[in-house]
């Protein structure tokens, strides 16, 4: 194992994306040396210097080379530092593990998003902080208002590349709730996804759950609805081994419906159409999810 305790990983990131904070308790939980950092105007520019897209987190190795995308980050990181394992031993669960990191990443993502930009309130009370934390050490505070309008502005056409428009928004809040419900039952007999101890699965769906949970509409759902929920998005803040992963026969029942009713026919059929669009070169991608049209802009 390397040690990095002389130059720690160094992650530049904000509290309010769940990318960044499922990289920084991956490290929490497997006890790598790190140092976080929010991204904020005193070091954009050693970020525009290293980072390949404007997209946090931006991971600093301790031989000082730089690294972007939560997911390869996360598989690095697994690599390098293999106790406590993130992956289950038994194939099957890996895989639905890694699927579900995926399903977190792509389509969780979109539920948080919709209910984040789509609000008045959510707006403002994501943009204020969002806007605050730019200035973080400035002496130009007085100014985050104003940014904070800018933020809105500049949100509001990224919805379309994460399906947030008006023709999907019943489909995105029924399938946020069918998945607080689903995990809800789920959560409720096993402080994680499989079993005692935290999963790559965890990583890519808390990161966006916990995001929803921190914002207005989200967290007042999730207050009344899913108590075991907003359990383990506070757990996941800094996981650890309770005990070993659970078998898939003692999974099942719960996880099942999971597979069934979010990543099957949503998330799937929505990627599986993306990529026929992306390689028809297709600006839009459209297909009957649920019953119902789902359209957004090729991802």
């Amino acid at each position: 194992m390397p040690d990095s305790k002389a130059n720690p990983y160094r992650i530049i990131g904000r509290p309010e994306s769940g990318y960044s904070l499922k990289v920084r308790s991956t490290m929490r939980y497997k006890k790598i040396p790190h140092a976080w950092e929010n991204r904020c105007l005193r070091n954009q520019r050693l970020f525009n210097k290293y980072a390949t897209v404007q997209l946090i987190p931006l991971v600093f190795r301790p031989d000082g080379s730089a690294v972007q995308d939560s997911t390869p980050i996360i598989e690095e990181l697994e690599a390098r530092y293999p106790t406590p394992a993130l992956h289950p031993e038994d194939s099957t669960l890996r895989f639905l593990s890694e699927v579900l990191e995926d399903y977190g990443d792509e389509w969780v993502n979109k539920l948080m998003f919709h209910h984040r930009w789509s609000y008045p309130a959510d707006q403002k009370h994501r943009a204020n902080s969002l806007a605050r934390g730019m200035f973080e050490g400035l002496p130009l505070g007085f100014v985050a208002p104003l940014m904070a309008r800018g933020i809105v502005r500049r949100m509001i056409p990224r919805m379309a590349f994460a399906g947030a428009n008006k023709n999907n928004a019943p489909q995105l809040i029924e399938s946020f709730r069918d998945l607080v419900e689903i995990l809800e039952a789920h959560l409720t007999q096993r402080p994680y996804l499989f079993g005692a101890r935290p999963a790559f699965g965890d990583l890519g769906v808390w990161g966006q759950v916990y995001q929803a949970s921190i914002d207005p509409t989200c967290g007042r759902y999730l207050e009344e609805n899913g108590k075991a929920v907003l359990a383990w998005t506070k757990r996941m803040l800094d996981p650890a081994q309770e005990g070993p992963f659970e078998s898939f026969a003692s999974l099942e029942p719960t996880l099942r419906p999971l597979f069934a009713t979010e990543v099957g026919p949503r998330f799937l059929a929505w990627s599986a159409a993306n990529a026929r669009a992306w390689e028809a070169r297709e600006k839009r991608t459209e297909l009957n999810m649920c019953g119902r049209l789902y359209y957004q802009k090729t991802f």
